[in-house]
């Protein structure tokens, strides 16, 4: 049930590729839509689900299917389908490089949040997004390639809305914030790069930066980072064989016993007693 790491999928589109963006349905992806071990992505995933049972965990909370339903799935987040069957609908993927001409969008994906379930009158509108898109990507007419970020950039606007995300990010100290979001939902190690230095990549001082986002978030950077270290931390310890080490490694800690305080303080469990629970919740025989 469990490996080593967690398999991580790269973008593939068709060769060569018109822009890194795949749209089509579950058929078109093949059994990798429907992967039922937790896997992660390098690249954004919408979902619109319009029919299907059995659930979808997202970071370790499992969603019940019911469509019309829209899923939003964040580079590096862990996610998998649990029990699903007949699923139907639209799978959308695209690298941040999609986003260029709409730097703000990314913001707005990682404020999403990753399940909703829709109206009609918002499935047929989000059904009618992407299967345009769906044309532009298939047929390639002429302009094609101005056309597919623009439905995307409504796309993800109207996602936005309809997930329940918090306001579009607004002035300087908002724009600040959404970028700060965006380096530590991107780092591979999210406790290697300590508040300072996450500063130092955005060109402003310490104090700017918490003041940016408390402004935004109504919480210090730093907590913000311990609290991205002890979601990656719980992902691999309730998905996959990595040691307590070697967990606290990935996490960004070099001292495991540091790392064993740090996860009870956060999390109010030890690494071990976590790992077993999250288990259990998922196979009770064990």
């Amino acid at each position: 049930m469990f490996t080593d790491a967690l398999p991580r999928h790269e973008l593939e589109v068709p060769d060569p590729a018109p822009l890194p963006l795949a749209v089509g349905g579950f058929e078109w992806f093949g059994p990798m839509a429907r992967a039922a071990f937790p896997h992660r992505h390098a690249f954004h995933e919408i979902v619109f689900l319009s029919a299907g049972t059995g659930g979808h965990v997202i970071d370790l909370t499992e969603h019940p299917i019911r469509p019309p339903q829209l899923f939003v799935i964040a580079p590096r987040q862990v996610h998998h389908w649990r029990g699903a069957t007949g699923l139907a609908g639209r799978v959308l993927v695209f690298g941040d490089e999609a986003l260029i001409g709409y730097p703000a969008d990314r913001g707005l994906l990682l404020a999403a949040s990753p399940a909703v379930r829709l109206r009609p009158r918002d499935a047929r509108a989000v059904s009618g997004l992407l299967a345009a898109m769906a044309r532009e990507f298939a047929d390639r007419p002429p302009g094609f390639d101005t056309v597919l970020p623009a439905l995307l950039h409504v796309l993800v606007v109207r996602t936005h809305r309809l997930t329940g995300g918090g306001p579009e990010p607004q002035g300087r100290s908002g724009v600040l914030a959404a970028a700060f979001a965006r380096l530590l939902a991107g780092e591979e190690r999210p406790g290697g790069v300590t508040v300072a230095a996450y500063a130092r990549r955005l060109g402003v001082s310490p104090s700017r930066l918490a003041e940016a986002v408390k402004a935004a978030t109504g919480e210090p950077p730093g907590r913000l980072v311990r609290r991205a270290q002890a979601l990656e931390a719980r992902r691999l310890l309730a998905r996959t064989e990595l040691t307590v080490v070697q967990v606290a490694r990935a996490a960004g800690f070099a001292d495991p016993a540091y790392f064993c305080r740090f996860f009870r303080r956060e999390v109010g469990t030890t690494p071990g007693k976590y790992r077993e629970t999250q288990r259990k919740s998922i196979d009770p025989s064990e």
